[in-house]
């Protein structure tokens, strides 16, 4: 099976590209990228041609954008370029220039939408590469499985429809079909420990263990990746220490993280199963868990993700709708208020404001919004996120906590106003 015939089949095998997606091609101007651009385009996917410029290696990083530019004309394909000073991102955030790299990737192709589908070259090789680097930092089984074909990272689902070729195939196909490509010489360079993997340990394992060793490990990965997936399956609410790990793993995963090293994870265990005051587990220099009460809470400096905006859905009937809401902030939820009180008034939300009093139902006299906050352990980075719906500037109901004293609905068959609360988010 050549390289497009594969490409073909892991789109179709995986159902990596969802009807109506946008798809996104990462595409650097070197070999890889270049060979899937090229696929995708003769399989009349159409796509849009994405390049960031890393501007770490001078004029050569400008001929890679300029080369990328003209395929992309050649092609007739619409083309998105973006420079990053990465050495200076690195630098500012304590970072390693691989995560730096990746970090602002990630963040322009966050630019596309959460509708897009970004397409990455990674091929069989960049396993192998994978899964000797987690092996030496002491990954589990998911971390040893390699790359998944797709992946949800933040709002990013990114894809890899090559992780089953290797990379002299695509090199032979490129070469056959007359295409070019921009060579990388930092690709070459030993200070960075995967072009170590690849041009040293890779190199003399075939020599003094097994000529076979690429293969090998592949299909250790996929033993692996089928294991994990039943692994999911049977986790369920099992609460042995293997599944809490696991569940951990997934929700750093899920939230972005570019590791889950065993100590992290071990680390932030400990904080959630002490459950009493605030402890901070920095990831790297930009990313870090904070659990407070614990409740771990992701933090990522670069997150470009908008401010919480709530709306309300107002509806007249009678009787009273219970609130649907779990605990404090946790959207959707209802609630139903005496149409009387109400009114004529409008019925607004806003969020937490420094000396705010309510009157709780059930409850004698007034009491600060912050007290009944730090009461319900609701940790003190996430108030601002809490909305308080008002009427004629009182506090009358704290969604997935009550409704204020004397805004109650009386009977079932009362006038009654009800108000239906969600959150959405603007991008």
């Amino acid at each position: 099976m050549n390289t497009i015939d594969a490409i073909r089949d892991s789109l179709e095998r995986h159902a990596l590209i969802p009807a109506g997606a946008k798809v996104v091609v990462g595409v650097s101007g070197g070999a890889d990228s270049v060979a899937l651009l090229h696929a995708l385009h003769q399989l009349n996917i159409p796509v849009t041609v994405a390049h960031l410029n890393h501007r770490l290696r001078g004029a050569e990083s400008d001929a890679d954008e300029q080369f990328v530019r003209e395929l992309a004309k050649t092609l007739g394909l619409p083309v998105a370029v973006k420079s990053v000073e990465v050495q200076a991102l690195a630098n500012s955030g304590g970072l390693s220039l691989e995560m730096a790299a990746r970090q602002a990737r990630h963040a322009f192709f966050a630019e596309f939408g959460a509708a897009a589908v970004v397409a990455l070259a990674h091929h069989a090789d960049d396993q192998v590469e994978t899964f000797l680097l987690k092996l030496a930092r002491g990954a589990g089984p998911d971390g040893l499985g390699g790359m998944p074909a797709a992946r949800q990272v933040g709002p990013l689902r990114l894809i890899r429809p090559m992780l089953e070729i290797p990379r002299t195939e695509i090199i032979r196909w490129l070469q056959a079909n007359g295409f070019t490509w921009r060579d990388d010489a930092s690709n070459a360079d030993p200070a960075f420990l995967r072009n170590r993997v690849r041009h040293t340990i890779l190199p003399l394992l075939e020599q003094e263990l097994n000529p076979g060793i690429r293969e090998s490990i592949r299909r250790t990965m996929e033993i692996l990746r089928a294991e994990n997936a039943w692994m999911k399956q049977m986790q369920g609410n099992s609460q042995t220490l293997a599944a809490r790990r696991r569940r951990l793993r997934q929700w750093l995963f899920d939230h972005g993280a570019e590791d889950a090293g065993f100590e992290a994870v071990e680390n932030i265990l400990a904080g959630i199963n002490a459950g009493e005051g605030t402890t901070v587990f920095e990831l790297n220099g930009q990313q870090r868990v904070v659990v407070e009460y614990g409740v771990p809470r992701f933090e990522n400096d670069g997150d470009q993700s908008g401010r919480p905006d709530w709306h309300l859905q107002i509806e007249h009937g009678t009787g009273w709708r219970k609130d649907a809401g779990q605990c404090i902030g946790r959207l959707p939820a209802e609630a139903s208020f005496d149409a009387s009180q109400i009114g004529d008034s409008p019925v607004e939300v806003r969020s937490v404001r420094p000396g705010d009093r309510m009157k709780p139902r059930g409850m004698a006299g007034r009491r600060k919004l912050q007290d009944i906050l730090t009461d319900q352990k609701v940790p003190r980075a996430q108030r601002a996120s809490i909305p308080v719906v008002v009427c004629r500037n009182e506090i009358i109901w704290v969604p997935g906590y009550r409704i204020a004293r004397g805004w109650e609905v009386h009977g079932a068959a009362g006038k009654a106003v009800h108000v239906r609360i969600e959150q959405k988010r603007n991008d």
